[in-house]
C-alpha cells in the first residue's frame, strides 16, 4: 500500500490576486511559466548577495498559488513578501494553522478535499506532495509511514533540503544543487540575487556540493564536521542510520580520496559517493578567479 507521511516541519501560505504570477516571477529563482507544464516549482528567495534566504515549492490553486516552505521560516518569508508587495494587487495569507503538508512515496490519483497536490519537481522518484486540512481522511485509505521514510527517500536519491543540508543565509543555489534539481532558471529576467547566480553559472566556481556519505556504523547527528586528520572537508546534513547527505568542499574531498586519507565524522569512518544525477566530481578543479562573495 502506498504510504503517506505528515511533514511536521513544513508550512503553507497562499499568494492570490490578479498580480500573483507577476509578483512571484520578479522575486524567485525559477520561472513561473514552467508551472503550466510541470505542475509545481522548486524555487528560492535570495539575498542581494545571491544566498538562499527561503526555499519553497510553488503550485497553482484557485485564484493564485500555494507556497510550501520550512515552518521555522514561514513568518519571516511572509514578512519579506509583504514588504516586496508594494502596490501589487496580491493577497498573502498564512494558512498553516489549518493546512498540513503530506508526502506520498509514489503518485496517487487526484484526491478530493485538498488545497493542492503536486509531484515533487526535484527528482522523478521523490513522490507526491499534498497540502490538505484533513489528514485523518487520508489515514482511512492509505497507510501512514514515519518521517524517516521521507528522509530515507531524500538521502537515497541525494536530494538536499534547506535548513537541514545547507544553511539559510549561508549557501548559494549552486551549492544546494539547484542547477541540477531544477530550482533555478538561467534564462528568466531579473530577480533578487540574480547577478551573482548568473556569474557562478558562467564561471563554474562552485566549491561546495552535496555528497552522499556512508558510515561504517550509524552516523552522528547532523552538523557534525567531516574531516581528515589535517583538513575540514564539510558538514553532515540529513542522517538516516548509516547513510546521509553532506555539504562538502569538492576539491578537499577529492584530495583526501587521492591521498587515501581516512575521512571521519565524530569517529565514524565514511565512504563518499555522488548522487546519480550529479555531473560534478569530487576532484573538480577550482577556478583561478572565484567569486569574492563565495565562502571558503
Amino acid at each position: 500500500m502506498n504510504k503517506f507521511v505528515v511533514l511536521p516541519d513544513r508550512a503553507v501560505l497562499t499568494v492570490k490576486g490578479p498580480d500573483a504570477l507577476e509578483f512571484l516571477q520578479g522575486l524567485i529563482t525559477n520561472d513561473m511559466a514552467k508551472i503550466a507544464d510541470q505542475g509545481a516549482l522548486l524555487a528560492a528567495l535570495l539575498t542581494p548577495q545571491g544566498k538562499i534566504q527561503h526555499e519553497f515549492f510553488i503550485a497553482p490553486i484557485d485564484g493564485g498559488y500555494v507556497v510550501e516552505t520550512a515552518k521555522d521560516g514561514l513568518a519571516d518569508l511572509y514578512k519579506k513578501l509583504s514588504l516586496y508587495k508594494m502596490r501589487a494587487n496580491v493577497e498573502l495569507e498564512d494558512v498553516s494553522s489549518s493546512q498540513r503538508v503530506v508526502w506520498f512515496e509514489t503518485a496517487v490519483d487526484q484526491l478530493g478535499g485538498v488545497l493542492a497536490q503536486f509531484i515533487d519537481p526535484r527528482h522523478k522518484n521523490m513522490g507526491l506532495r499534498v497540502v490538505c486540512a484533513d489528514v485523518d481522511a487520508l489515514a482511512s485509505t492509505f497507510q501512514e509511514g514515519a518521517l524517516e521514510d521521507y528522509l530515507a527517500q531524500r538521502v537515497r536519491h541525494g536530494v538536499p533540503e534547506g535548513g537541514l543540508d545547507y544553511g539559510f543565509g549561508d549557501s548559494f543555489p549552486h551549492e544546494a544543487c539547484y542547477d541540477f534539481l531544477d530550482g533555478v532558471d538561467f534564462e528568466k529576467g531579473c530577480y533578487v540575487g540574480q547577478e551573482v547566480v548568473s556569474r557562478m553559472q558562467h564561471r563554474s566556481t562552485t566549491r561546495k556540493r552535496i555528497v552522499l556519505v556512508e558510515g561504517d556504523r550509524d552516523l552522528p547527528d547532523p552538523g557534525a564536521e567531516i574531516r581528515t586528520d589535517t583538513s575540514l572537508l564539510g558538514v553532515l546534513g540529513t542522517v538516516v542510520g548509516c547513510s546521509g547527505l553532506a555539504l562538502m568542499r569538492l576539491d578537499r574531498a577529492g584530495k583526501a580520496l587521492g591521498n587515501g586519507d581516512d575521512i571521519k565524522a565524530d569517529g565514524v569512518t565514511l565512504t563518499l559517493s555522488l548522487p546519480g544525477w550529479a555531473s560534478y566530481r569530487l576532484e573538480e578543479p577550482l577556478s583561478e578567479k572565484p567569486l569574492s562573495e563565495e565562502p571558503g
